[in-house]
């Protein structure tokens, strides 16, 4: 048999697996996580009828959502072997309003794409284009671009969802950009600046526009900030990890407030990396040396924690990343144990949501 026949029965053979696999995962349409009800009984606290947090899900690849692998990636597949990737060391997460799930993962140098909503798992920063080296944070403007962080380049890319291009925000002068979040109210990306304790806010054409914050332990300073957050007013939100703060910021960069000390008792922070806001204005930090994500109120009162050390379903090694979506469904990124859990804020009243 020639080179072109076999080619051709390949093809077709091909052609075939790729229609079961239509039939039996992604044309039978894998459930949104917001479909996804609990799985038991775990909540903080116990048995409240009042407000309380509840454990959804765990996320440890694609398999688990039930998502199939695109038809070009499979076609690769059938001549160079299986691709059965897991999540290797992830750290940021985010949870858009069309049912994608991205998950950065600097240990694979890669931020898995999960559309839920179409059914496919796609593999961003390797193939063509720049590769990444070690994807941090990642957001999402309004006009479908992904902004991810790398911060061993020193360099924020934007992602084109649509045709898939990857490129570099060239015009930014960063030193080591990490966390990252887009202002819908200013519509800039405001991206962490590690080694230069400062937080940049740029427009989508990668334009800076303000820069604020020097390093230092003084009320508006900042030493090391690793994340930041949104809320609906356009506050930003920054973890002061080196002063033990979670510090509250203008658009423009005016300190607002600040709360926060060292220590390892409830309320205390040790590490706080992972930070995101919920509808009721409820603060959750990610304390990765207490493995535990604290939840305070505007006014830096705590409210609860949940987690503990382990590796079984609401404990965590080490989480990191955080994001709260517009259902008040929590995503915590568990780092060491190479996953992402789900959980879900109830207000007082609320039922809980069981399958």
């Amino acid at each position: 048999m020639g080179v072109i026949s076999r080619w051709l029965l390949r093809s077709c053979l091909l052609g075939g697996v790729a229609g079961a696999l239509c039939l039996t995962a992604a044309c039978a349409g894998p459930a949104t996580i917001h479909d996804t009800r609990p799985a038991g009984d775990l909540q903080w606290p116990p048995q409240s009828d009042g407000p309380r947090i509840v454990w959804i899900r765990t996320i440890t690849g694609r398999h688990d959502m039930g998502l199939a692998k695109g038809f070009w990636q499979r076609t690769l597949e059938f001549f160079t072997g299986a691709d059965d990737r897991v999540i290797v060391r992830p750290h940021g997460v985010l949870y858009d309003g069309r049912d994608r799930l991205f998950i950065t993962d600097p240990g694979a140098g890669v931020v898995h794409l999960m559309d839920i909503g179409a059914g496919r798992y796609v593999v961003i920063g390797e193939g063509e284009g720049p590769r990444l080296k070690s994807p941090i944070g990642v957001a999402e403007d309004d006009d479908d671009h992904l902004y991810i962080t790398d911060s061993t380049a020193g360099v924020v890319y934007r992602y084109d969802l649509g045709t898939r291009l990857l490129e570099p925000l060239t015009g930014l002068k960063l030193r080591r950009p990490t966390g990252i979040v887009y202002n819908r109210v200013t519509r800039l990306v405001y991206v962490v600046d590690t080694l230069a304790s400062a937080i940049v806010g740029f427009d989508t054409s990668g334009t800076e526009q303000v820069r604020f914050g020097t390093a230092g332990a003084g009320p508006d300073q900042l030493n090391r900030p690793t994340d930041v957050a949104v809320d609906r007013q356009g506050q930003l939100y920054v973890t002061d990890p080196l002063n033990y703060r979670i510090k509250l910021f203008s658009p423009e960069g005016m300190l607002v407030t600040q709360h926060g000390a060292a220590g390892d008792a409830p309320g205390d922070l040790t590490k706080p990396k992972g930070i995101a806001v919920d509808s009721a204005g409820h603060i959750y930090v990610c304390d990765s040396l207490q493995d535990m994500v604290q939840v305070f109120d505007e006014s830096g009162r705590l409210l609860i924690t949940f987690g503990a050390a382990g590796s079984r379903d609401g404990e965590f090694w080490m989480p990191s990343g955080l994001a709260i979506d517009a259902k008040d469904f929590i995503f915590v990124v568990d780092t060491y144990n190479r996953r992402v859990q789900v959980f879900r804020y109830l207000p007082g009243g609320s039922r809980v949501p069981h399958q």
